[in-house]
């Protein structure tokens, strides 16, 4: 694997990791200016979007989404994709809570398909979608 094409696995990893710990201006300086992020039925376009989006969240769930099985492809040198699985674990007791919350399982597994481009030397999110839902709890 290629320097580059863990940047750019690296920075996917970010994104979730920044979404989890509510940091929404590390996560939206992971999008390039158009950048498109297809989430909850919506299409999302560019950093501010997404914040305005996330500003909306419930202030007490907590939620993880946990990145697996990525695998990276070079497109070019200024373009690369990666895909992957996220599986979502959420709970929202509706007050702060501290501590430990219980694990009711998996909510859901889903298709992650996340293409990046090189912004002014910088690997940034082009277009990233979760949509495609390949099992969920309730189904």
């Amino acid at each position: 694997m290629s320097t580059e094409m863990k940047i750019c696995e690296n920075q996917v990893m970010l994104f979730f990791r920044h979404l989890d710990e509510r940091q929404y201006d590390a996560l939206a300086a992971l999008i390039a200016p158009q950048g498109i992020w297809r989430r909850q039925g919506k299409v999302l376009t560019g950093p501010e979007q997404a914040k305005t989006a996330l500003a909306t969240r419930s202030p007490t769930m907590r939620i993880a989404h946990l990145i697996t099985n990525l695998v990276c492809e070079m497109r070019d040198d200024q373009r690369c994709a990666v895909r992957g699985y996220m599986l979502i674990v959420r709970h929202d007791p509706g007050a702060a809570v501290t501590g430990p919350l219980p694990l009711k399982g998996i909510e859901s597994i889903r298709d992650l398909r996340v293409n990046l481009e090189r912004h002014d030397g910088q690997w940034l999110i082009s277009e990233l979608s979760v949509e495609d839902i390949i099992f969920a709890m309730d189904a």
